[in-house]
């Protein structure tokens, strides 16, 4: 076999490779590449996990070749033993790659746990969410073992219920302030100190946070249900706020943002992107007058498919029921399919491409729960 054809071989190899065991590259690392050497295949790069090399390697094995192992398995090992992170400011801006140049990819809320995976620039974290989304940060996000992870996760939590609040030094409402925080926000609880909470970030600075714009986490982690009443007024709560690429808080929300953190305050946790929205849930049969739509449901627009490609999901929303929805498109909003509505949106009509419903689903579907995940199951 001549070296062209042999580097084909294995590039075919690695692609099939990868569209089996890890097709999308926003939730898993597979910076694989091979080469041929006889039967033997040198393997170099970086890989998620080492759960995910067994499985390549499987393949691999299947297909006939010897292995020859120079791959790295994430978290790199120049991390050392702190892997793990949580983030310590109000919102972290996560790109798609390292440098402030780089295009936002999501947001992560205070209190949000993180995967380390490896550094780049000596500051750039390459991270991954709890919703498995990969990118990389430079903003506050205080690096733990995974001992002093399980500390911090050990310790009562309040989740911020208002949609801007504010911790200060005092009760006093003139004094100095130690941070904003936002609607979601996880802090550690130190005591209850009347009509306030002493907070602690991870950290560990403290402050004092007003109980009007907060709720201990347990007890709201226990009452959180997606109901139709529930998501909609969820919902109507961000109406305004402005549209911001990657937006994932009452500051700026993008179309999959708003509705993945709709539905974060109500239990759920969605996949970051409308595309990933797409296929979880169960998808909703449509008449032609949506009477089949219920509130909460989720609309999806984008190209239509063709012959040749499939149809491309660019943008969702939250039904209001029938024909109206609500979404983010320059700023939060209403809109409808109904020409004969005042909201109606022609642009909408013409790219709407189907409905699925997120509520009373489960992770058969790929909806999965909060409180089915580590990252957010208050310790026994």
């Amino acid at each position: 076999m001549s070296a062209g054809s042999a580097a084909t071989t294995t590039d075919s190899l690695l692609i099939e490779a990868r569209k089996n065991l890890a097709p999308d590259r926003r939730t898993a690392v597979f910076d694989v590449t091979g080469e041929l050497q006889g039967k033997q295949l040198v393997l170099k790069g970086e890989i998620q996990s080492a759960e995910l090399k067994k499985q390549l390697f499987r393949f691999l094995d299947d297909k006939g070749y010897a292995i020859v192992d120079s791959l790295i398995v994430l978290p790199h090992p120049s991390l050392g033993k702190a892997t793990m992170g949580v983030v310590s400011v109000s919102v972290a801006n996560i790109r798609t790659r390292p440098g402030h140049g780089s295009e936002m990819g999501t947001q992560a809320l205070l209190g949000t746990p993180v995967r380390l995976l490896k550094v780049e620039h000596g500051d750039w974290f390459l991270v991954q969410t709890p919703d498995e989304y990969l990118g990389w940060s430079d903003d506050h996000i205080v690096r733990m073992t995974q001992e002093e992870y399980e500390a911090w996760r050990a310790k009562p939590k309040v989740i911020v219920t208002a949609e801007i609040a504010f911790v200060r030094t005092n009760l006093d409402s003139s004094s100095d302030v130690v941070s904003d925080v936002v609607l979601g926000g996880l802090l550690g609880v130190i005591r209850d100190v009347g009509s306030a909470f002493e907070v602690v970030f991870p950290d560990g600075r403290t402050g004092l946070l007003n109980k009007s714009a907060a709720e201990p986490f347990t007890p709201w982690l226990a009452r959180a249900e997606d109901t139709p009443e529930r998501i909609v007024a969820t919902a109507k709560r961000f109406f305004g706020v402005q549209y911001l690429w990657g937006g994932t808080s009452a500051k700026g929300l993008d179309c999959s943002g708003f509705t993945k953190t709709v539905y974060y305050m109500n239990g759920v946790v969605l996949p970051r992107d409308a595309s990933q929205q797409a296929h979880v849930g169960t998808p909703v049969e449509l008449t032609e007058d949506f009477s089949g739509v219920r509130p909460g449901d989720l609309l999806f627009f984008g190209g239509k498919p063709t012959d040749q490609r499939p149809a491309r999901v660019t943008h969702v929303a939250i039904s209001l029921g029938g024909k109206r929805f609500i979404h983010a498109s320059s700023y939060v909003q209403v809109n409808s399919l109904d020409p004969s509505d005042a909201d109606y949106s022609e642009g909408r009509a013409r790219s709407f491409l189907g409905v699925r419903r997120i509520i009373g689903a489960d992770v058969r579907t790929g909806v999965r729960r909060l409180s089915q995940l580590p990252a957010y199951r208050p310790r026994d």
